[in-house]
């Protein structure tokens, strides 16, 4: 009877210690991207990369060393972007790099590795990172209509005041394009180009000359950046206005 007692006390032994191995703390680095481009203010998702246009990917590591979490100013990060090492955006602290996404929508994989000064790698990560589709949202607006508020138009519309303006909210082009005029708006009523209205191509207004009768239009906006071919993106809707004859 002692014997048998003494193996199961030995047993729970052997049993019981690889569970305190377990629980040691791995060393990770996670990596967050976005795209440097467009989105309305009130826009809940994140900024997409597109072609040609900046990326941002930051490193967020999860590093222990004797039971002290180490900044990301202690740790060194080496960025490596198609298998090219980047000596620019590597260096102690050195947690975020930016670069500019295949103009042709090529997918970029992007790994940094994580290190101590002095000190072999501790974690790395890998990740790829595919450029999306520029797009475009038609909206109404008004005076008393903030156009991030503005609510999307599809299909075909019934409006009814005698004169409408219409936004077209570029999302994923680059900021500084849009602030400099490189993206141009083409604006089409019933497939004839409509000429430029106003220094901020984004808005368009139509009104009507004859309140009398009823019509119906189709309207299309385009808006690119001429040098890169992939930074397009279109939308077209029918509008009913209740009028028959249109200006713009």
């Amino acid at each position: 009877m002692k014997t048998f007692l003494t193996l199961i006390f030995i047993f729970g032994l052997v049993a019981t210690a690889p569970s305190a191995a377990h629980s040691a703390t791995a060393n990770t680095v996670d990596l967050l991207w976005e795209g440097k481009t467009y989105v309305p203010t009130l826009y809940a998702g994140r900024p997409l990369p597109t072609p040609g246009n900046l990326v941002r990917v930051v490193a967020i590591p999860n590093v222990v060393i004797s039971g002290q979490r180490l900044r990301a100013d202690q740790l060194i990060f080496t960025w490596v972007k198609d298998f090219n090492p980047i000596q620019s955006a590597s260096g102690q602290g050195k947690d975020v790099l930016e670069y500019r996404a295949d103009s042709g929508g090529a997918p970029s994989i992007v790994s940094v590795e994580v290190s101590i000064p002095a000190g072999e790698p501790l974690t790395e990560t890998r990740i790829t990172i595919t450029p999306a589709k520029t797009k475009l949202v038609l909206s109404s607006v008004s005076p008393l209509t903030n156009p991030n508020r503005a609510r999307a138009l599809t299909d075909i519309i019934s409006l009814s005041p005698a004169e409408t303006t219409l936004i077209a909210q570029p999302f994923f082009f680059s900021p500084l394009d849009l602030t400099n005029r490189q993206i141009i708006f083409d604006w089409r009523v019933n497939g004839e180009r409509a000429p430029t209205q106003r220094e901020d191509g984004r808005f368009f207004t139509l009104a009507a000359n004859d309140r009398a009768g009823s019509g119906e239009i189709k309207l299309s906006v385009t808006a690119r950046k001429e040098s890169v071919p992939l930074q397009t993106a279109s939308r077209a809707v029918t509008l009913g206005f209740g009028l028959q004859n249109f200006t713009f």
